[in-house]
């Protein structure tokens, strides 16, 4: 007993793991004491608590797994098997483990089932479940034996919730309107007998969302409206149930003609919006801009029209960051972007020119041009689409960090000491350091001829005339860090150096919203607090499942969970605003095109970027028609984006790596300099940071690096150095 109650104080995993030995060492000797075996069995559950593994976890479990099985008949040990047995399915990924867990603890509910102690773990594993099921009839059976539950302790709240959380997660994957109406009724039941509990109000909020999304009958979508309006009434400081609200509401008016109805319907909006509560909420005010949005295009008087126009722009200050965020994944992930429920507001706003310092500013042109529901405009956005989504996939993903790579950069010696010289840090008296930065030049000066314009070839696209001069600016790596052919291209012929740049000196890209435009001036910035509004399934739990009794209220047992808009994902995530894009090499300039896969691309990268470049092609062939200046124009500033991305199969040794940076050929740009060093000025750019060097490879025939070395080791410590000893003539 003293031992148990010793663990119930106890907060660190090792103390609570000695306890357990001495606990299991008593028990091994008595092995007939069922008072023993019950505080043994209480002290792994509160074991389990503290254990983050899975497989520590699944040790645990096993322990107590014996114990109930020796004492079949005893109620508390299998109520702490219970407990046990539901803590271990929090850590469970896979489908099939949780679902063996789940079958172990329905033959204890079996055996035990007047146990509401029971019960109660079971009914919350089952929810779980819920959240990885995705097949329909499996969540209906798992819905049968969550409801008997249920029904036998009609009584219990904590019973209660779990079922009313999963008739969410059922509902979110019905497609039938008469059985999401079914599952509705089950939840008011619900709700009207525990009329007190905010959870369960929410969860049938949720599901009255959810059933908006499949009626199109008006009025029992005003039936459905009423009754959320009386949930947010009954909780008015409620954000998950004033969010519902919210958007039935915008569903509402989607289904509303009359004028005088969708001004009520927006007068409601209004009115949660400027509640105390609901001030800040980016959401709630994004959706009340979609419905102004709608109510505009309904109004005809002038004066009403520009009052609804005031209003949204005063919103968009409050909304703009989440709206951006909301479209950077409706562009990513809804090839029909112009049909859903939020590009009228989209549409509205970039109309009004709100959206100049955004990757949208280039949209601004063409919606004004052309028609909402135009062809031209349609195949337009398809490509400006298609061509972000290439850039994605061609960019180096934050989620690849497990793979080994190096940033090599070949270059003079020359350069280095460019990059290792002292000047600015002696005029400020500061103290020794790399302070020198790298540079981007002029796609002008690639080596290969053709660069710039494979794209053109592989897409069936007129050839850019090769005078014409290029606003982009770009700097090259390889993985390839110490490499014969590499050597004798790029390192003044084996003379020159190598330069492993740090993992920190870049940015990898950790969403689509990371992907950027070049004509953007002003960047938007992001919390990660952002949730998507989409308007079918922003209504399951599947974000908010049970967790172990560690990570929620149930007690522990005793004797008595420089780049535009992007999402910060870690606290160095976005240091450095230079995203590397890996380049992409043609074999085949055919009919159907096809990429050569090299180790910096995965087969699956290379599949779907043959497919998006099909895609693009198509719809680059279908818009051939139409030969208007202002729409070709349109067209080739999408490619200009991705036009050195893509170089030729002979090239592929190179496992090339770039980052690119945009910067028009005007006199007043001063971000532009003249490198003269070889007789004929040369455009580039610098980095923003000093360049970050993990690494100096001195090639073959590099003279003397023992001359420099001194120097790196003065400016920082901590940069490895190393002489190629591969055979060069």
């Amino acid at each position: 007993m003293i031992l148990l109650n010793l663990s119930t104080e106890q907060t660190v995993l090792k103390e609570l793991e000695t306890t357990a030995k001495k606990l299991e060492k008593l028990q091994q000797k008595f092995q007939d004491s069922h008072d023993i075996a019950l505080q043994y069995a209480r002290i792994l559950v509160n074991l389990s608590t503290k254990q983050t593994v899975l497989k520590e976890r699944m040790t645990t479990a096993k322990k107590l797994e014996k114990l109930q099985q020796k004492f079949q008949d005893s109620h508390d040990i299998a109520e702490a098997f219970a407990r046990i047995l539901f803590n271990l399915s929090t850590k469970q990924t896979v489908l099939k483990e949780r679902m063996t867990t789940a079958k172990k603890l329905e033959k204890l509910q079996q055996k035990f089932q007047d146990s509401h102690d029971i019960a109660l773990p079971y009914a919350m594993i089952l929810f779980n479940l819920s959240a990885e099921q995705t097949v329909l009839k499996k969540l209906k059976t798992t819905a049968k034996k969550i409801e008997k539950l249920q029904q036998k302790f009609q009584d219990s709240h904590d019973i209660a919730l779990p079922y009313a959380r999963f008739l969410v997660n059922l509902s979110a994957e019905q497609t039938v309107l008469k059985e999401l109406e079914t599952n509705a009724k089950k939840l008011e039941n619900l709700q009207q007998k525990f009329q007190d509990s905010h959870d369960i109000a929410e969860a049938f909020a949720r599901i009255l969302f959810i059933l908006s999304t499949k009626q199109t009958v008006l009025k029992e979508l005003e039936t459905n409206a009423k009754k959320l309006e009386k949930l947010q009434q009954q909780f008015p400081e409620s954000p998950d149930i004033a969010l519902q609200y919210a958007m039935i509401l915008f569903n509402l008016s989607t289904e509303q003609t009359e004028l005088n109805k969708l001004e009520a319907t927006a007068k409601k909006l209004q009115e949660l919006h400027e509640h105390e509560h609901f001030q800040e909420s980016e959401e709630i005010a994004f959706i009340y801009g979609m419905l102004l949005a709608i109510l505009f295009n309904h109004q005809t008087e002038l004066s009403e029209r520009q009052q609804t126009t005031k209003i949204i722009k005063t919103l968009y200050k409050q909304f703009s960051k989440f709206m951006i965020q909301n479209f950077d994944d409706l562009f990513f992930s809804n090839e029909n972007v112009c049909d859903s429920e939020e590009y009228m507001l989209f549409n509205f706003i970039l109309r009004e020119g709100l959206l100049n310092n955004t990757k949208y500013a280039i949209l601004q042109t063409w919606v004004k041009r052309y028609k909402e529901d135009s062809s031209e405009l349609r195949n337009l956005l398809s490509i400006y689409q298609l061509v972000q989504k290439i850039k994605y996939q061609l960019g180096l993903k934050d989620e690849d960090k497990n793979q080994v790579l190096k940033f090599g950069h070949y270059t003079k010696g020359s350069t280095l000491q460019i990059m290792l010289d002292q000047e600015e840090n002696e005029k400020k008296k500061s103290t020794f350091s790399v302070a020198g930065k790298t540079r981007l030049y002029n796609a002008n000066y690639m080596n290969d001829p053709e660069e710039g314009i494979v794209i053109e070839q592989i897409l069936g696209l007129d050839r850019r005339d090769i005078l014409e001069p290029s606003s982009w600016f770009l700097m090259s790596f390889t993985n390839k860090t110490d490499d014969l052919a590499m050597w004798s291209q790029y390192g003044d012929d084996a003379k020159g150096v190598c330069l492993v740049l740090r993992e920190d000196d870049f940015s990898r890209f950790t969403s689509f919203n990371d992907v950027s435009w070049r004509q953007e001036k002003n960047f938007l910035e992001f919390s990660d607090k952002m949730y998507l509004l989409k308007s079918e399934l922003n209504s399951g739990f599947e974000k908010s499942i049970f967790r172990s009794e560690s990570e929620n209220s149930v007690d522990t047992v005793n004797d008595e969970g420089t780049e535009p808009n992007s999402v910060k994902k870690d606290s160095d995530s976005k240091g450095n605003s230079d995203y590397l894009y890996r380049i992409a090499y043609v074999k085949n300039i055919g009919e159907d095109i096809e990429l050569e896969q090299t180790e910096l691309f995965e087969e699956s990268e290379i599949e779907e970027l043959e497919k998006l470049l099909n895609s693009l092609k198509e719809k680059l062939d279908s818009g051939s028609k139409v030969r208007k200046k202002n729409y070709q124009d349109a067209i080739a500033e999408c490619i200009e984006e991705i036009r050195y991305l893509f170089k030729s199969v002979d090239y592929k040794y190179e496992n090339e790596l770039r980052i690119l940076r945009y910067a028009n050929l005007n006199p007043s740009n001063k971000e532009i300099k003249i490198d003269k060093t070889s007789g004929v000025g040369k455009l580039y750019v610098e980095r923003k940071n000093s360049i970050q060097i993990g690494e100096v490879i001195f090639g073959p025939k590099f003279p003397n690096p023992e001359y420099v070395t001194p120097l790196l080791k003065l400016l920082d410590e901590n940069i490895d150095y190393k002489k190629s000893t591969i055979k060069f003539r």
